[in-house]
């Protein structure tokens, strides 16, 4: 038997349960995730094509960074409270006093749950990056 999963998560000072979506619920929010974060990707990837000659070719590389660490946290937090209905419950104090890391850190958590094939780790391994061994 395979019982539903969950992980806690602590955001602010409060304590979460995040249970593993139902299917019906999931998919929607794996397909929204794909469409949300390939573009942060794609737009990483493009970061390599600069030509670092100058300290002004430095510029070229400000519009991506803002785009991962602001548009990119936002687009994260938004996929996190859209997986877990008790997040959502509680959108305004997570706001209030979450911090950056603690919501990266429960996104980490959720996409573990939602990926229970180990997925992102194979993906993660094909592009080259460390995983820290978990799946």
């Amino acid at each position: 038997m395979v019982e539903i999963e969950s992980v806690t998560v602590k955001l602010g000072d409060h304590e979460y349960i995040i249970q593993q979506a139902s299917f019906l619920r999931s998919k929607p929010w794996k397909v929204r995730l794909l469409d949300e974060v390939k573009p942060l990707f794609e737009r990483l990837g493009s970061a390599a094509d600069i030509e670092f000659k100058t300290a002004a070719d430095l510029q070229q590389l400000m519009p991506i960074a803002e785009e991962l660490f602001v548009g990119g946290l936002d687009t994260v937090y938004e996929l996190l409270l859209a997986y877990s209905p008790t997040l959502q419950a509680d959108r305004e104090y997570i706001e209030a006093h979450a911090t950056d890391k603690q919501i990266l850190a429960a996104f980490q958590e959720v996409i573990k749950l939602a990926d229970f094939l180990g997925v992102s780790a194979q993906l993660r391994r094909g592009i080259g990056l460390k995983t820290n061994g978990t799946s």
